[in-house]
């Protein structure tokens, strides 16, 4: 029998910009295909679950900067909408992104309360993301943005996430993450035998590089530890599919893909919906022998609630 293979899209992010974005040269890749507002994400959620995809990971953005935000309602909006469309597993971004002030230009970097925050949004999410280390990443001409995760807010976040019943994406931009993730385990805070997800992020500037090398490093040193975990990669611009493919080699039960990570479809030819690079997975998924898992064969292997 075939594997089955999750396929997660990520429709836009907090750091992609919209060709209408105010004037911030260098801050991030700009496409005018980008969804900003809930109805537009929805729109993108929709389309990508009849591409193939079966979980959504979400961000929110402020609908006049179209830059992200903390705002607990508007994250609620994009949940309602995408749920008014489809039945799509939905995934907030737990870190919720940074952003720049439009007056002084400098980044601002979400807080540890506004992150908690998202375990209050209405309605609820299917899962949340869970970054397990601190780690830097650039915004351009601006500078880096720190993204600190500490073992106290970890341990806060992930009693959140136990207490909801939601499901859990632990995001390992380096391998430092899996040992924290391990030294949260011999606390007690969770078994290093639950059905957790797993995230590897590469080619992220600040986190790990997008080679062959450090996927199977890091994957296999993920499987030792954590035996039971889903785990899933995802590469960032023109690693998007090399990673994913390489991920797909190695056994992964879920790759993703979206405008949040890579804005081409091919070199030089920008994406014109989330739906194409969705697509463009499936085939390649196909070809390698893997069948497609829908919603309902998504949530029985992440254990998720059903709906």
């Amino acid at each position: 029998m075939a594997k089955k293979l999750i396929i997660q899209v990520a429709p836009f992010g907090s750091n992609t910009l919209h060709e209408k974005t105010p004037n911030l040269p260098n801050l991030g890749k700009r496409t005018p295909y980008l969804p900003i507002t809930p109805e537009e994400v929805a729109e993108e959620a929709l389309r990508s679950y009849n591409a193939g995809a079966s979980l959504c990971h979400i961000h929110a953005r402020d609908k006049k900067s179209m830059l992200a935000t903390p705002d607990i309602k508007v994250w609620g909006e994009v949940v309602a909408r995408i749920r008014e469309k489809c039945p799509i597993i939905i995934e907030a971004g737990g870190g919720i992104g940074a952003w720049v002030n439009l007056e002084t230009f400098q980044i601002i970097n979400a807080s540890e309360d506004q992150m908690l925050n998202l375990l209050n949004i209405k309605p609820e999410p299917d899962m949340l993301t869970v970054n397990m280390g601190t780690f830097d990443m650039s915004i351009g001409k601006y500078g880096f943005a720190t993204f600190r995760n500490s073992p106290p807010f970890q341990r806060q976040v992930i009693k959140g996430i136990k207490e909801k019943g939601w499901g859990m994406e632990l995001e390992i931009w380096d391998i430092s993450h899996l040992y924290n993730t391990m030294a949260l385990c011999e606390e007690g805070l969770f078994d290093k035998n639950d059905t957790f997800h797993i995230d590897y992020p590469l080619g992220v500037s600040g986190g790990q590089p997008a080679t062959a090398k450090q996927l199977m490093y890091i994957s296999e040193e993920g499987k030792k530890m954590f035996p039971n975990a889903k785990w899933q990669a995802l590469g960032i611009g023109k690693d998007e599919f090399p990673m994913i493919t390489m991920a797909m080699l190695l056994g992964a039960d879920s790759v993703r893909v979206g405008l949040e990570d890579n804005i081409y479809i091919s070199h030089g030819e920008l994406a014109k919906s989330n739906a194409e690079l969705v697509e463009k997975a499936v085939r390649i998924a196909r070809e390698l022998d893997f069948e497609i898992a829908t919603v309902e064969e998504a949530r029985e292997a992440l254990h998720l609630k059903k709906k």
